[in-house]
């Protein structure tokens, strides 16, 4: 019996163990044949000689521990003895369709437990999946079985970790039916490239589950990193073989419509996925190093996108000054910050409050990130004299009420945009600097005018992302007296600080918030203005207006127990030095 399956080329493990425990009859073989040929390839060897009456669950689990020393876990075991957030780690449909699930977590290591060691091949996946050491242990089929039906029965019981936080009104964004969508739900190929496709599904999968920014994919002479940019930290993955990388990024340049031959120039690409009823799309960008091509993949939710101010964090009078000053026929409002701190996230979002039929949107960006119904959007082509000044003068002539420019990087674009914005449009746009009035001195070094720029601007905004506490581990402490002096507390004063479990993997925050400096262009602060007055006295103005500066906002928060004190001095304490 065994040289007929070898001979067939489908003779499983089980079969192989069996077979030298003469476990079977010589007149069983054809029999055995068509049971497992008619159970097919979706259901495992094991699955169908159970079914069949041939052998029971318990053998086939105390054979494959005996014959390959595997840790077994006992058929006595309850479904709930196991630890349901330990199953939450792995996800539904990969464990519904190869029949494992998680078992406990013990420090940094994953028990799964498994009914057939040929699935095991996918450790290195649920490693990479996970971010944990995976420890696999064989089960018998009816405790994988009950132990799934307890994790999965309900769609909250599915959830992995990282999901969760605020929800928000998904804007109107635009899809085009032509547009291919890669769909993470499909079933990978059953062919020789059906491993990375589904190493790569998995690796988007792990980044969307733990609400990434980013996904690094980094070669080095003695291997690869992957890393996703969590809450605005890199957190690293465990890593494929370098042969497995180099496939996993051409796989990736190919769904982002790259040169796959090409790899001596930078690219830039993007990728629009679908998970359930969710649209994401990725902006990829590769650089040659080297030791290979490095890939970051940025990823842009529209589901993140607020129709509300108030969910990104800002607060009661920094939401009114904002929306006031939006609102105005004309003039111009700049969003501050450094990468990464969510400033296209505030401009669209005040975009949506300004999207209606009775106003022309145009807006020219470097790239356009979101593709929004009701508004005119420009990308950026510098090679073929497409660039943010030209732009902004073919707008001048296409009668805009509202224009957004992507970035004031020269004088040339921050001359159209206050031009703009003197004769009747109202301009967005962000600039990057330090703090919101760092904004008037950077412009006034481009070369504008003072009485222009007073006349122009309506409203200065910077803003930081700052790590939110985790909800269900944060702990509280009472304020020193040492650091109360230091940073303007109450001594004994109630504030949190992180300490960390499984729903936030140990680091004690999950999300962000953001933290803003709303400064409202007002008569006063105009005369400032006017006069060239230096930036220590524009703040001082601001302060005594009610006006909260970055350091203030953050404070706020820290009161709140929304971050902790060490998260909002690692984005404030520069500005307040």
């Amino acid at each position: 019996m065994e040289t007929i399956f070898r001979e067939a080329g489908m003779q499983p493990l089980i079969m192989e163990l069996l077979t030298r425990r003469a476990w079977f009859r010589a007149d069983q073989t054809e029999e055995l044949e068509g049971v497992l040929q008619k159970a097919g390839s979706k259901t495992l060897p094991e699955v169908a000689l159970i079914r069949g009456g041939y052998i029971s669950e318990g053998e086939v689990a105390r054979i494959y521990a005996e014959d390959l020393f595997l840790p077994m876990v006992p058929s006595s075991i309850e479904a709930g003895e196991a630890d349901k957030e330990a199953g939450g780690l792995l996800p539904e449909k990969l464990c519904l369709e190869r029949l494992f699930c998680g078992y406990r977590v013990r420090d940094d290591v994953l028990d799964v437990l498994f009914v057939s060691p040929e699935e095991m091949g996918a450790v290195d996946e649920l490693e990479l999946m996970t971010g944990l050491r995976i420890n696999p242990m064989i089960a018998p089929l009816s405790v994988v079985q009950s132990r799934l039906d307890a994790l999965f029965k309900s769609a909250e019981n599915a959830k992995g970790i990282g999901e969760g936080g605020d929800s928000f009104d998904v804007p109107e964004v635009e899809e085009h039916p032509d547009e291919n969508i890669l769909n993470l739900d499909a079933t990978p190929p059953a062919d020789a490239n059906g491993r990375i496709v589904r190493m790569v599904n998995q690796i988007l999968e792990q980044a969307l589950r733990n609400n990434a920014s980013d996904i690094h994919l980094e070669p080095f002479e003695d291997g690869c990193k992957f890393r996703l940019r969590i809450d605005g930290v890199l957190h690293e993955l465990p890593s494929p073989s370098k042969t497995a990388f180099v496939m996993i990024v051409s796989r990736l340049k190919v769904l982002a419509k790259m040169d796959i031959a090409e790899k001596r120039i930078p690219q830039d690409g993007a990728i629009a996925l679908r998970t359930g009823e969710k649209r994401v799309d990725l902006r990829v960008n590769t650089v040659p190093t080297v030791h290979g091509e490095k890939m970051v993949m940025r990823i842009l939710d529209k589901g993140a996108i607020p129709l509300n101010l108030m969910g990104l964090g800002f607060d009661q009078r920094q939401s009114t000054d904002l929306m006031e000053s939006i609102h105005s026929p004309y003039g111009l409002a700049l969003v501050t910050g450094p990468t990464g701190s969510g400033k296209s996230t505030t401009l669209y979002s005040c975009l949506n409050q300004l999207n209606d039929a009775k106003v022309n949107i145009c807006t020219v960006e470097d790239p356009v990130e979101y593709k929004f119904k009701g508004m005119n959007q420009v990308q950026v082509k510098a090679q073929v004299g497409l660039t943010f000044a030209s732009a902004l003068r073919a707008f001048l002539r296409q009668d805009p009420d509202i224009i957004m420019v992507g970035e004031v990087r020269d004088q040339e674009t921050a001359e159209i945009c206050l031009r703009a914005a003197l004769t009747g449009h109202f301009v967005l746009s962000t600039i990057h600097t330090n703090d919101a009035l760092s904004a008037v001195t950077r412009l006034q070094d481009m070369g504008i005018e003072p009485f222009l720029l007073s006349c122009a601007l309506r409203l200065l905004e910077a803003q930081r992302l700052v790590r939110k506490l985790c909800t269900h581990c944060k702990e509280p402490y009472e304020v020193t007296d040492e650091l109360a002096e230091a940073h303007n507390l109450t001594p004994g004063e109630l504030l949190y600080r992180p300490k960390g479990c499984l729903q936030c993997r140990r680091l004690g925050y999950r999300g962000r918030i953001g933290v803003f400096e709303v400064i409202r262009i007002t008569p006063r602060l105009t005369n400032l203005i006017q006069k060239r007055a230096p930036l220590d006295q524009l703040r001082k103005a601001a302060r005594e207006e009610g006006m909260k500066m970055l350091f203030d906002s953050a404070l706020t928060k820290v009161r709140e127990g929304l971050t902790s004190l060490e998260a909002a001095l690692s984005v404030t304490m520069a500005e307040e030095e």
